[in-house]
């Protein structure tokens, strides 16, 4: 894993850990798994767009639901995207 790979993956698992307000979920745990509803992942959202100055769709949690996997697609969009 890339240095920014991973500090993708520690913004996101912040996030989770706010927003949920604990951290017993590992990078492989659906959010819903570790107690999230959409809500919640709205809320997520909002954090990282609001963090990395970028537009983060809604859709991102429902294809992308781990800290893993939502780095990741974060990560690219981030990369791709201008800042808002």
């Amino acid at each position: 894993m890339t240095p920014s790979a991973q500090a993708m993956e520690d913004q996101v698992r912040a996030a989770w850990t706010e927003v949920l307000g604990h951290d017993d979920f590992d990078d492989d745990t659906p959010f819903i798994e570790a107690g999230g509803h959409s809500l919640k992942a709205t809320q997520v959202l909002m954090r990282l767009r609001r963090k990395l100055g970028v537009r983060l769709p809604n859709r991102l949690f429902f294809d992308h639901p781990t800290v893993r996997e939502l780095a990741v697609a974060v990560e690219r969009i981030a990369a791709t995207s201008p800042r808002v």
